[in-house]
């Protein structure tokens, strides 16, 4: 399935495992700090957001209401920005079993972003946390993020076998990477509403995948509603991770032979 075998797949969770030690392996509390990170930030917005600058949406009369506005999209934005970056070292964060193992490379990008999982799981776990507090109970419509995260992370398997390779050959790549996701989040209404972006950007934003993955996440959380022009939208997001998909991971492959010479 995908180009991957069952084998692949064993393989590719093993370096799953493998990635997730060896980030926090000298640190004292080790993989916690997975858990930990997405907490520190995730309580620092609420705080700031909720209790400090009281923040409401319009119509809504509790600052909590805008909280959970601002995680439900900002968490899937942390995973994705997360995984994008760690699929650009993917290969030459692991260069020696580049040059000395035999294996199939494309293997590296997909189980550097899937470690984008945990603090999607965490964000998502704070997220139901504040949404009970505030009595929010999630309803039948949150069974929507089933084939949303599948399609984000479809979606970030695709540009992760771009990035991966472009970074053997360009290492600027990964150092400017956090620089250009910043710019897209600012420029993205996830931070703000739709409404409150200029019009050029609320024009851009109807095609742009990232501000309609988080805004997928949002609808069934916060407004406990499935549109049918979301719907739409997020159909565009799965034919273009599915082309991302195919042509990355054929590119790749076309491409892999040449990463022992300039890693």
């Amino acid at each position: 399935m995908f180009g991957f075998s069952r084998t692949d797949y064993q393989m590719i969770y093993n370096f799953f495992k493998i990635n997730l030690k060896d980030r926090y392996l000298a640190s004292t509390l080790g993989v916690i700090w997975a858990v930990l990170n997405p907490i520190i930030m995730l309580g620092i917005f609420t705080f700031v957001f909720g209790f400090m600058y009281k923040v409401r949406l319009p119509g809504a009369s509790t600052t909590l209401t805008y909280v959970i506005w601002l995680i439900s999209g900002y968490g899937p934005w942390l995973a994705m920005s997360e995984g994008l970056v760690n699929a650009a070292n993917a290969v030459t964060s692991n260069s020696g079993l580049v040059k000395n193992m035999a294996f199939k490379t494309e293997m590296l990008p997909i189980s550097a972003v899937l470690l984008s999982i945990v603090p999607l799981f965490i964000s998502f776990c704070f997220l139901i946390v504040i949404m009970l507090f505030s009595g929010d109970i999630p309803t039948w419509h949150v069974l929507f993020l089933i084939p949303v995260v599948a399609i984000m992370y479809l979606f970030m398997f695709g540009l992760g076998f771009f990035l991966s390779a472009s970074t053997v050959f360009l290492r600027d790549l990964a150092i400017v990477l956090p620089n250009i996701l910043m710019i897209i989040l600012f420029i993205s209404p996830i931070f703000y509403t739709l409404e409150a972006m200029p019009k050029p950007i609320q024009l851009l934003s109807t095609l742009n995948p990232f501000y309609i993955l988080t805004e997928s996440f949002r609808q069934p959380l916060v407004y406990h509603a499935i549109p049918l022009e979301l719907v739409l939208r997020l159909g565009y997001v799965l034919i273009l991770a599915l082309t991302l998909y195919i042509f990355g991971l054929y590119r790749f492959r076309q491409i892999k032979g040449y990463f022992s010479s300039f890693l």
